[in-house]
């Protein structure tokens, strides 16, 4: 009784007879779902930043650093996010910080001005810090280890969904309605995200009254020493070169996908909101494509993560190279292709490296371990998105007020170099996936 029921665990009404194979799967459906907009609210500036540098009055390095905000708060708070999702659960953490982006979205719809914009920003990066961690402490806890890549790349595709829902449809919005409303739409559908999580999710089979549980054991949340699993995760060699790799891809990905690629299109291929959103979206269906597609192909076919993201790092080069030759001439059907393979092996690349990371580190430490891993990610974004930002201002302005040709011929020189250290990344990294097979970490921990 009393505010002690507003995170009490208490059972979902279910039939008796359903089982923990039917109800993970209404888990993972809402998590996806909730992964889904996380990934909206990541890369929804690069199809509004122009609109937003207009009425906010703010150049490119401003809009950068209101962009890159989400990632300095995102990456700040991913330790804590693996502390809770092993200690406080998925189920709470997940309602109470979806309610704190909901609230950030409302603020950057409603800001007067490029400051309290950024604010807002901050509170929906703390907002969606928790989710991907915490899902995937979830899919650890409901699924076996052999399933887990798949489902990883499950999940992966659902943000490439997200991805695809911020580009051509959000535009569309934007051009209807506004920038401003859509992002308090967006403030009004995280709210209800939140009230979703909070009824369904449940942090193990025996909470949502499941019979037959058929997932792995894990300790019910708060019964890890938490202190000495991070010190074992920091200690290990193996994991910080997966965190190095995260930090170069996804800073890579960020910074262009998620802001940059908007106002190249637009200002070097004269593309308008809705073109620049439909070529955007051949990056969500790469993510789509490749989540699954990558996961699958590392376990059945290549029967190596680290021989999966040599290959992604080496398309990336090829990529990247291929824009930096061909900038300012690249047909539309050529630049619908390069973001299509952009989106593949880019933005769906993670999921296998997190399944790599995954698999260092027993189950009881997959929170911990996955939220120190997740940091890097985000801090590379927040160093990536305002760095091309400035690169961009350094060349000047052109004449109608956007940056000039040689600004992103410069920036995409910087990230083919980005990508060639990914590469050589690529050399260091251990393989986890040994024999063909997933390895079941569930009682003995990495050797250091």
């Amino acid at each position: 009784p009393g505010p002690r029921l507003l995170f009490y665990p208490a059972r979902m009404p279910s039939p008796s007879s359903m089982s923990a194979a039917s109800y993970r799967t209404l888990v993972f459906a809402v998590l996806a779902c909730a992964y889904m907009l996380v990934i909206f609210h990541r890369l929804c500036p690069a199809v509004v930043a122009v609109d937003m540098m207009r009425d906010l009055n703010a150049g490119g390095g401003l809009i950068g650093m209101l962009s890159g905000a989400y990632f300095y708060s995102y990456a700040i708070m991913q330790l804590p996010a693996g502390l809770l999702a092993d200690s406080w659960g998925a189920r709470r953490t997940t309602t109470v910080f979806y309610l704190a982006a909901a609230a950030g979205a409302l603020c950057m719809g409603l800001a007067p001005d490029a400051a309290l914009a950024t604010g807002g920003r901050v509170l929906v990066g703390i907002g969606m810090s928790m989710i991907w961690v915490c899902t995937l402490k979830t899919l650890a806890v409901w699924y076996p280890p052999s399933r887990f890549a798949a489902m990883t790349g499950m999940l992966v595709a659902a943000g490439g969904l997200g991805s695809l829902l911020s580009s051509a449809p959000l535009a569309w919005v934007a051009q209807t309605a506004g920038w401003r409303n859509a992002f308090i739409g967006l403030g009004v559908l995280s709210a209800a995200m939140a009230g979703l999580l909070w009824l369904v999710v449940r942090d193990a089979p025996a909470q949502a009254g499941c019979n037959g549980p058929d997932s792995p054991h894990s300790p019910p949340p708060g019964g890890q020493a938490l202190m000495p699993g991070v010190r074992m995760v920091l200690a290990d060699r193996r994991g910080w070169l997966i965190a190095a790799w995260l930090f170069l891809d996804n800073g890579i990905f960020f910074s262009f996908a998620g802001l940059w690629a908007g106002p190249y299109l637009k200002h070097v291929h004269g593309f308008d909101q809705t073109g620049t959103g439909g070529v955007l979206a051949m990056v969500s269906l790469g993510l789509m494509t490749g989540g699954p597609l990558l996961s699958a192909f590392s376990t059945h076919v290549m029967k190596s993560r680290r021989k999966t993201l040599i290959l992604c790092a080496s398309a990336m080069t090829v990529i990247l190279a291929s824009l930096a030759a061909r900038f300012d001439s690249a047909g539309t059907a050529e630049l619908h292709a390069l973001f299509f393979l952009f989106g593949v092996f880019g933005g769906a690349a993670p999921a296998v490296a997190f399944t790599s990371a995954k698999e260092l580190y027993p189950v009881a430490l997959a929170g911990t371990a996955l939220g120190i891993m997740n940091i890097f990610p985000f801090a590379g974004g927040a160093v990536f998105q305002p760095l091309l930002g400035m690169i961009l201002e350094q060349s000047g302005h052109a004449a109608s007020g956007g940056f000039t040709h040689g600004g992103y011929r410069a920036m995409f020189m910087a990230l083919t170099v980005s990508s060639a250290l990914l590469l050589a990344v690529c050399a260091m990294l251990t393989e986890t996936l040994r024999g063909g097979t997933t390895p079941d970490r569930e009682s003995h921990p990495p050797a250091g």
